[in-house]
């Protein structure tokens, strides 16, 4: 059953990856690339395909989020890098807690730093899962994994990346749209909101170390 599994997501995956490695890794490249070929209202829908896609891949969100903005402008980049990091989480999350378990479980074991954010996830559900994702240098492709092989229930996991997305991958889109355009508000703004995510993910972080501490004393 198990390699029946594995050879059903073996082509997929190897789609995904060679995806991830063949697309430009720079915003504007994929912005000339998803409008360079007259799609019309059919790009933003293959634009969000690709996160869901790109995403398992660990292909950065930070420039599908760029890439959105470039596109789509502030406002209809905005919403496709929210609702694209939200269903690419989603999908990894499925991935890791189905088809990938074991090969996901022992990924996670064996690297420390994910050892211990699934630890923590196990332990703290939404909470630990919003932290992780609001923390600079904790990849969400690794989290979105790490979580589905966790005890943290689906909906806790999908209100953590909706929170968390709104902080850390929609002010890449303003900024693509705000270099793309010259426009120094949106510039300040997507900056300002990474770094009050990044304090927010601290703020948790250390409530969550401190309810340990005392719940183990």
């Amino acid at each position: 059953m198990a390699i029946r599994r594995l050879a059903l997501l073996a082509v997929p995956a190897a789609i995904a990856f060679a995806a991830a490695l063949l697309l430009p890794k720079s915003p504007s490249g994929l912005r000339d690339l998803l409008l360079g070929g007259q799609l019309g209202l059919l790009a933003p829908m293959i634009a969000l395909v690709a996160w869901a896609v790109l995403t398992p891949a660990l292909f950065p969100g930070t420039v599908l989020a760029g890439a959105s903005g470039l596109a789509f402008g502030s406002l209809g980049g905005t919403a496709l890098a929210w609702g694209g990091a939200v269903l690419g989480g989603l999908v990894a999350f499925v991935l890791a807690r189905t088809v990938a378990r074991e090969q996901v479980e022992r990924v996670v074991l064996r690297r420390q730093k994910l050892a211990r954010v699934s630890e923590l996830l196990e332990r703290r559900g939404f909470a630990a899962t919003l932290a992780a994702r609001l923390m600079p240098g904790v990849p969400a492709t690794a989290l979105h994994y790490a979580a589905g092989v966790s005890p943290v229930r689906a909906h806790a996991f999908l209100g953590a990346m909706a929170i968390g997305a709104l902080l850390r991958t929609v002010p890449y889109a303003l900024l693509g749209q705000g270099l793309g355009s010259g426009s120094p508000l949106l510039l300040a703004l997507g900056g300002t909101s990474i770094v009050l995510g990044g304090l927010g993910g601290g703020v948790l972080v250390w409530q969550l170390r401190r309810q340990t501490s005392l719940s183990a004393s």
